[in-house]
């Protein structure tokens, strides 16, 4: 009797930790889009920001994106269109186990912000080359750990180290997910092409803490509202960058 009412505590558990995240807010995770399955994202930023983007699972353990935005889309200024489609991809190596986390790989050429073509960055660069692992458990539902490390191909301010990135998540019923994540944007602490921007922006060396709470309106509906830069590492922020996104899943 005891063994079936473990069991049945077990699965009760999986069962609400079954969504598997392929990205955080920013940074990737090891989850991965299983062949067949497919995400249509919808993003609001600052400045009247748009970015539409896709990912589908193509063969098994492999997925592939691309995304596309401007600035200004609404009101009555022209819009900035962003000059180029940016992709990404993603290979899982090794896939969890009760000891070992799931190991993934990839690539990802989207940054936050706006985009200046003279230094070919994004405000908050984008991840470029990655390795990341993450590693679950049940405890209350399920509480995710990541974490990784990457090399970002936006080197034209001469800001060109490798960097790293840790995050966690924790469901909150079948409804709410809780995330976190800090990036210690190694890469970005020099204000050489940072004043592209804005003559008066500074950036620290703070690195970006971001949240975000998921709103699951059924199994293929979520909300995202998240907060970008919680510790004002860029000096033009103010008690958060916030966004919305709506990320639409479904299956071919």
């Amino acid at each position: 009797m005891k063994k079936i009412i473990l069991l049945s505590f077990i699965t009760f558990f999986t069962m609400l930790s079954g969504f598997e995240l392929n990205q955080l807010i920013d940074c990737p995770t090891a989850g991965i889009l299983q062949k067949g399955e497919a995400e249509i994202t919808t993003k609001l930023y600052k400045d009247n920001g748009l970015l539409i983007g896709t990912r589908v699972g193509l063969f098994p353990r492999f997925m592939f994106g691309v995304q596309y935005g401007a600035e200004k889309i609404v009101g009555n200024q022209e819009p900035v269109w962003h000059e180029r489609v940016e992709f990404n991809a993603k290979f899982r190596f090794f896939d969890e186990s009760p000891k070992m986390p799931a190991i993934a790989a990839g690539f990802d050429s989207q940054g936050h912000g706006s985009y200046n073509s003279q230094f070919s960055k994004y405000e908050i660069k984008s991840k470029g080359f990655y390795l990341v692992g993450s590693k679950n458990y049940l405890f209350l539902g399920n509480l995710g750990f990541h974490f990784g490390g990457n090399y970002s191909l936006e080197t034209k301010d001469k800001d060109d180290e490798f960097n790293f990135f840790l995050g966690m998540d924790k469901d909150l019923g079948e409804v709410v997910n809780l995330l976190i994540e800090y990036d210690f944007a190694l890469n970005s602490n020099e204000n050489l092409g940072n004043n592209i921007f804005s003559e008066t922006l500074e950036v620290s060396k703070k690195g970006y803490l971001n949240g975000a709470i998921d709103i699951k309106f059924t199994d293929y509906l979520i909300l995202k509202i998240a907060f970008y830069d919680l510790l004002e590492n860029r000096s033009d922020t103010k008690g958060g960058d916030r966004f919305l996104k709506l990320i639409y899943n479904m299956t071919f």
